[in-house]
């Protein structure tokens, strides 16, 4: 009995003792910093009631893949870099009043540092709710509150050069498709005004229904005059004034209605239907350069918009407290877990050395 008594004092009671005087003398006070926050994007998603309906509304829906991205970030060495850059952390884990066992070795290498610094900010991703909760553990308050606002406002950049990536890319290809369309455009206009400023002609086609328009005029008036001149003839010799004038003005139409033919058709005059020959395919091209050019800045409207849709934010609904006592360690369950995995390590322990006394025994 007494030897049982002696083997339980040495396996549980000389650990348990320890750990006593380490957590109840020596261990440093632990501050936790706690805060909540989410990553949403502009994506409709099913209506829910509280915090879940603000969170899950039309204007902010769940980017789960980007939590898991924010969660990686908050424990890679560039994050460790950008936090050393803006608060001297490195001083306060290896400060001297913390205790030997807790604080950061001084000459602590890359890996060392990151690996504590991964345990004392602790990242839980809710796969319900997409909800990210941080823990922030520190020797002082200050520090803990202070580590997990700078935590969320670089992880809150980092979504945000996401964002702002994922903009640029949806938008360089309609905005390529918009340059080529403007260009087009404008050459389209300048081979207008080139013809135009060659031909010195605004737009053979109206002047062309311009000058069918005078055809026809010319033309009844000149019926009208042979009809005239006909009527008169019946009663008036051909040398009679009135007579000798209508002929005049009949041939006199005429040439100029012949005139203007040659202007439409060919002949001596301006050949029309060359010039609108060449001006259709300048105004056809026009129109088609200008309507890729409606197509082009419908289609970058419509990628602006898909850009603003699919933008994250991270929004922080539980805001880093002031820790105003330490929650860590836990001194006496420190205590007990030590006398409870002591106690079954003497149980363990025993059952295998009376097996194996019982096996040599045979």
């Amino acid at each position: 009995m007494n030897s049982v008594v002696r083997s339980i004092g040495i396996v549980v009671g000389i650990p348990t003792l320890i750990a006593a005087i380490y957590f109840g003398l020596f261990a440093s006070s632990i501050y936790v910093s706690e805060a909540r926050f989410a990553i949403r994007s502009a994506k409709s998603s099913a209506s829910t009631s509280g915090l879940a309906a603000i969170l899950a509304s039309p204007m902010v829906s769940g980017g789960g893949q980007d939590s898991t991205v924010v969660i990686d970030y908050a424990h890679s060495q560039d994050m460790l870099a950008r936090v050393v850059e803006s608060l001297d952390i490195l001083s306060h884990f290896t400060d001297p009043e913390v205790d030997l066992l807790s604080r950061l070795d001084d000459d602590a290498t890359q890996e060392e540092v990151l690996s504590y610094f991964s345990k004392h900010v602790e990242l839980v991703r809710d796969s319900a709710s997409d909800v990210i909760t941080l823990k922030v553990r520190a020797y002082e308050p200050e520090m803990s509150q202070q580590l997990a606002k700078l935590i969320i406002e670089l992880s809150e950049d980092l979504v945000n050069t996401l964002s702002s990536r994922i903009e640029e890319d949806a938008l360089s290809t309609a905005r390529g498709e918009m340059q080529v369309a403007i260009q087009k455009v404008r050459f389209a206009s300048n081979e207008i005004t080139k013809f135009q400023n060659q031909n010195s002609s605004l737009n053979p086609t109206a002047e062309s229904s311009a000058i069918l328009g005078m055809v026809t005029g010319i033309e009844t008036k000149l019926i009208e005059a042979r009809a005239e001149l006909s009527e008169k003839q019946a009663f008036m010799r051909d040398n009679s004034p009135a007579v000798v004038s209508l002929k005049n003005r009949v041939n006199a139409l005429s040439r100029q209605l012949a005139l203007e033919k040659g202007r439409v058709v060919g002949g001596k005059g301006d050949q029309m239907n060359d010039l609108i020959g060449s001006f259709q395919p300048l105004v056809l091209e026009q129109e088609m350069a200008q309507q890729q050019y409606a197509s082009a800045l419908a289609s970058l409207e419509v990628a602006r918009i898909e850009a603003q849709r699919k933008k994250q934010y991270l929004i922080t609904f539980i805001q880093p407290n002031l820790p105003d006592e330490a929650l860590e360690p836990r001194r006496l369950n420190q205590v007990l877990t030590v006398m409870i995995f002591s106690f079954l390590f003497y149980m363990i322990g025993g059952l295998m050395w009376s097996a194996l006394k019982d096996h040599i025994g045979r």
